[in-house]
């Protein structure tokens, strides 16, 4: 996995948002920490470069947002945007779900979460890293 520099900044601000978790973040983490028994691991809050992501899966690469009602601005619309496309050049996949869905079906998202990583570790094809090394970024073998 690649290294990713995380300002003490962000640090901070990941651990404040998982102290105060919001009103639909908690009861999906308490059913995602129900599947940690089967070996499916999941972090919350977690820093990643300049940004952080509500739920990150490392080992298929899946970044999990849930969305509320700062989303829906523009100026959330844009920060989404980039954010999505940072985690995606560094090779993961963004489910996003809305807060009153996760608030009404925790089991059910985090279910469907679960399923999504099985999904991502059975795809031989899924790429390791956004894209393939352009000239100059890397070797071609």
């Amino acid at each position: 996995m690649p290294q990713t520099r995380v300002s003490f900044e962000i640090r901070q601000k990941a651990k404040r948002l998982r102290h105060f978790a919001t009103e639909a973040e908690t009861p999906l983490w308490y059913e995602l920490r129900v599947l940690k028994a089967d070996g499916f691991k999941v972090r919350r809050q977690s820093p990643t470069g300049p940004y952080i992501a509500d739920f990150l899966c490392f080992d298929p690469r899946l970044a999990v947002e849930i969305d509320g009602d700062s989303h829906e601005t523009d100026q959330g619309k844009r920060h989404d945007a980039v954010r999505d496309a940072y985690f995606r050049s560094l090779g993961y996949q963004i489910l996003r779900h809305d807060a009153p869905d996760v608030l009404d079906h925790p089991r059910h998202i985090a279910q469907q979460i679960k399923d999504e990583t099985a999904t991502c570790r059975s795809n031989p094809t899924r790429p390791l890293r956004g894209h393939p090394p352009l000239r100059g970024e890397g070797e071609f073998v």
